[in-house]
């Protein structure tokens, strides 16, 4: 099965532009909220409503571009450069500007524009993947999401570096680049062997299908996404507080935070690889559900207990619950409408949005008002109520390939 997916048109380079747009991304995240925290002295809660100003325009810019992106006439690789561009802007206004209004108004604008780069990289993957063999979709999927993962795994240790030698412009400046090195890569995509008129081929016969479904109205597309919602708080929520509990309730330096993120994105890349060769045995219902009480564990044990060495074998059922829900996320939108890859991949990346949304406005105003522990407790229930959300939904029925 391994051997089969590197057949596959591009497949290699979207793995290089997957794990590069990782490095990208985790380069910055650990430290952005110690950055406005420190140099412009924001709290919590206003760092947590920054981005979840950024989290609602990705919202907007996402939803409008997947819903377009399933009927251009023009390949999706120009929409990726468009999104990478905006995100090399966005990341070059921590050095350019110092003014923080600007410096906020000019990141919430062009992450927003931004946004479509993953779930577009994910969609154009998948149209190769089924032009070759859809039943290599999910592992195929969840290969090219460990290797994000990965990228996550350099990611903090290359940031620890450049804030350690270079400060805080060397750090935006390095994000920068590696985006830069996505651009590049992407523009070297090739374009899908079937022209666009055998891709309609659908939308031309079936006319229900020309338009991808409503999202409030199918409640067999809403009921998973809100469970994602859930579980993305869960997780964006610890990610935005985790710096501050390593730094502030354990007295540790920027350094462990580091450790910490590069821990579990390490430990994420096996795990993710062996949900990819399991999940076709199970639902991915069911390995989500599975998933959350590994949550539940990690959640309870940082909640509960104030000691760094517990929190890093804590990574280990952090990382089985993130491969399981990261690595295992788009595919299972793309079983929901296999035929709108690119709304499909807007639906897992917008469920990621909007928990980023919720957990960082709800994990901010809680670290602010009761303490960085008890929002350990809230993500426990989050994670209850997407399992109790998901047990509820009925599970996908795969068809097979011919």
């Amino acid at each position: 099965m391994l051997r089969d997916i590197f057949n596959i048109k591009n497949y290699p380079l979207f793995l290089v532009n997957m794990g590069f747009l990782g490095v990208a991304i985790a380069v910055t995240s650990p430290f952005l909220i110690i950055y406005m925290t420190e140099e412009y002295g924001i709290s919590t809660t206003a760092f947590g409503l920054f981005l979840a100003a950024a989290a609602l325009g990705s919202f907007i810019i996402n939803t409008y571009v997947g819903r377009k992106s399933d009927h251009i006439t023009f390949d999706r690789k120009y929409i990726i450069v468009a999104a990478l561009v905006s995100m090399i802007i966005a990341f070059m206004g921590f050095v350019i500007f110092e003014n923080l209004l600007i410096v906020i108004v000019s990141y919430i604008l062009f992450a927003s524009l931004g946004a479509p780069a993953m779930p577009q990289l994910y969609a154009s993957a998948r149209e190769s993947i089924n032009d070759y063999q859809p039943r290599l979709a999910t592992f195929a999927n969840t290969v090219l999401r460990s290797t994000f993962s990965l990228g996550f795994l350099i990611g903090p240790l290359i940031g620890t570096i450049l804030l350690a030698n270079f400060g805080f412009d060397g750090l935006f400046v390095g994000t920068s680049l590696f985006f830069v090195s996505v651009l590049i890569l992407a523009l070297l995509i090739k374009p899908r062997s079937k022209p666009p008129s055998e891709r309609d081929d659908v939308q031309m016969n079936v006319s229900v299908s020309n338009q991808a479904p409503s999202l409030t109205k199918n409640m067999y597309i809403f009921l998973p996404f809100i469970a994602f919602i859930f579980l993305q708080m869960a997780m964006f929520m610890y990610n935005l507080n985790m710096p501050l509990y390593v730094t502030g309730t354990l007295g540790l330096d920027e350094r462990n935070v580091g450790i910490i993120a590069s821990l579990c994105a390490g430990l994420e890349v096996p795990f993710m690889i062996m949900v990819g060769y399991i999940a076709g045995r199970y639902s991915a219902r069911n390995l989500l559900i599975v998933s959350g009480f590994f949550a539940i564990i990690y959640f309870t044990l940082i909640g509960t207990i104030q000691d760094f060495t517990w929190m890093l074998i804590g990574q280990v059922p952090l990382s089985i619950f993130l491969a399981i829900m990261l690595g295992l996320g788009i595919s299972y939108f793309q079983e929901l409408v296999p035929q709108f890859p690119g709304f499909a991949s807007t639906l897992f990346a917008n469920g990621m949005i909007v928990g980023q949304l919720l957990g960082n406005l709800l994990g901010g105003m809680l670290s602010d008002f009761a303490g960085v522990q008890s929002v350990f407790y809230l993500c426990t229930a989050a994670v209850i109520i997407s399992m109790i959300i998901l047990f509820i939904t009925k599970p996908v029925v795969k068809e097979e390939a011919i």
